[in-house]
């Protein structure tokens, strides 16, 4: 038999026996190929911003430490231990940013959720819409490429969201944007004298005729 019929028989063999083990569930080839299958959103934004204005934003570590931003009264209030007044450019601020967060890539199918750090999420995210509905989101860990997040949705779907978005979306919970109030600047002529310091007064002696 010549060598070129050998080895053609040899490579049908082994594509053979990789149609046949592809064909098996549960082989890493077949999920790896699954997992790495990402299309673009149509909508290209995580929240519609149709369903928009906000009125709630609540967003939870996981450790349970909790910070809401509601404007339920009207007016934004920030709570975290208890209810703050809001600073309410930077309230709204923060709502325009939840919904303005860019979607990178949408997964047909959901990746492990270990290796993108969605089984244990580092935030819980809770949006009030207009509509009285709830959007609620997981945030997973930073991609290999560090250029976004791995966030999960309500109904399963998996997607990565653009870094620079998610981390100024993510700083109101850092910082929370709470109404800072102007510190009195001290009353002049109200000087503390130094510790030990003596004071001296000046007298004017009198003469008694």
């Amino acid at each position: 038999m010549r060598r070129s019929t050998v080895i053609l028989l040899i490579i049908c063999l082994l594509l053979g026996v990789l149609v046949w083990y592809m064909q098996q569930p549960g082989n890493p080839i077949k999920m790896a190929l699954a997992t790495g299958t990402a299309t673009p959103s149509s909508s290209g934004i995580l929240i519609d911003p149709n369903k928009g204005p906000i009125g709630l934003i609540s967003i939870q570590d996981a450790n349970g430490k909790t910070v809401k931003i509601d404007k339920t009264s009207g007016k934004w209030i920030v709570t975290t231990n208890r209810d703050e007044p809001a600073d309410q450019d930077l309230a709204e601020s923060a709502a325009g940013q939840a919904l303005s967060l860019t979607i990178v890539k949408q997964f047909d199918t959901a990746p492990d959720p270990a290796g993108t750090g969605l089984d244990k999420p580092v935030y819980t995210i809770t949006v009030k819409l207009a509509d009285g509905s709830m959007f609620l989101f997981n945030l997973g860990k930073v991609t290999v490429t560090e250029s976004g997040y791995y966030v999960s949705t309500q109904n399963g779907t998996v997607y990565i969201l653009s870094k620079n978005d998610v981390d100024t979306f993510v700083h109101n919970f850092i910082e929370p944007p709470v109404l800072k109030t102007a510190t009195p600047p001290p009353t002049p002529g109200t000087e503390t004298p130094a510790p030990g310091a003596t004071s001296t007064v000046s007298s004017t002696a009198t003469t008694v005729p």
